[in-house]
């Protein structure tokens, strides 16, 4: 398969630009989730496909990886290195990006003691097929990631690579800047007013999206569940990223109600909301990031937040391949 990028890139000038290398499935559908709806007996319920945008590249962090991939082909880099959980979508999407295009890729995976998992399953299953080069860090090594990915690229740049540096998630300006151009794709869908329910971690998406509502003008309104950080953490995060993205007043809001055992951590009742879901739209749902989010939507529902004229968009972020790391209580 040949790809074609565009000529305006970013390269490591810092200066942001709409240069992208194609790699998703776009536009992704817009899908009215009519038994949902009616079941939960809340609002209008609308599942935007991202777990569409490809198979192995499914998610939403493939958005922006087109971004950091057109920055990095101009830069000349050889090498992604990024970081991530041992499930983390955007690792799995980032090694088959490298895969895909001829790159290498170097992951940091944290663990909850530094070593590799006992089982190669779900997405670090598909890490590893895709031939990443997988180093394992601690929780509290993790809090200097960026250090060691620093380190990393010096390591790389004495083997004669050049690193492309991503942060978690992919969640900077560039990040930033594919999912304000996917409001643009959202606002071709459907007319607001709307709530933008998804699951928020590394900010990137969650700025994204409200950076695209307000600058814009749509009349939705944009809300991150939280799948492990506090609501004071992750709402500094999204905010910083605004800032940096010129875009400080953009409206959001962060609920962390829904976090649960924290991030990565499932409990029964967690993963019965997601069958239940599964079975009332046939969707497959991920436990760690769309399931806790799915858990969040549900309550939100049940306290009376919406009426049964309003529009809510679940942003389907993918990572139905974790699904596959998970025991559920099917009985």
């Amino acid at each position: 398969m040949t790809y074609q990028k565009v000529e305006a890139v970013r390269g490591n000038t810092g200066v942001m630009t709409d240069a992208r290398f194609p790699l998703a499935q776009l536009p992704t559908p817009l899908e009215f989730a009519d038994r949902l709806t009616k079941a939960w007996g809340g609002p209008q319920i609308y599942i935007k496909r991202d777990d569409l945008t490809g198979f192995g590249l499914s998610g939403n962090k493939v958005r922006k990886l087109e971004y950091h991939l057109a920055a990095a082909k101009a830069a000349g880099a050889t090498t992604l290195v990024t970081c991530g959980a041992v499930q983390s979508n955007h690792c799995r999407a980032t090694a088959i990006v490298a895969a895909r295009t001829g790159m290498k890729c170097l992951l940091l995976l944290r663990s909850s003691d530094g070593q590799p998992p006992k089982h190669v399953e779900g997405n670090h299953l598909l890490q590893r097929l895709a031939g990443a080069q997988v180093r394992f860090i601690t929780p509290r090594e993790w809090h200097d990631r960026a250090a060691l990915m620093e380190a990393v690229a010096s390591e790389l740049a004495a083997a004669g690579e050049l690193a492309w540096i991503m942060p978690a998630g992919a969640s900077d300006r560039l990040g930033v800047m594919a999912f304000d151009n996917a409001l643009v794709e959202l606002s071709q869908q459907i007319e607001g007013p709307a709530t933008i329910w998804h699951a928020s971690s590394s900010a990137g998406t969650t700025a994204g999206l409200a950076l695209g509502v307000a600058r814009h003008q749509l009349d939705m309104r944009v809300v991150g569940s939280s799948v492990g950080e506090s609501k004071a953490e992750l709402t500094e995060a999204v905010h910083a990223l605004l800032v940096e993205s010129g875009a400080s007043d953009a409206p959001f809001e962060v609920v962390d109600d829904y976090v649960g055992l924290g991030y990565g951590k499932t409990t029964d009742e967690e993963l019965l909301v997601q069958m239940e879901a599964t079975r009332l739209t046939g969707l497959i749902w991920d436990p760690t990031y769309t399931g806790k989010a799915l858990v969040g939507l549900k309550q939100e529902i049940e306290s009376g937040r919406f009426e049964p004229s309003d529009q809510v968009v679940f942003w389907h972020t993918g990572g139905g391949f974790a699904v596959f790391a998970h025991s559920f209580p099917l009985g």
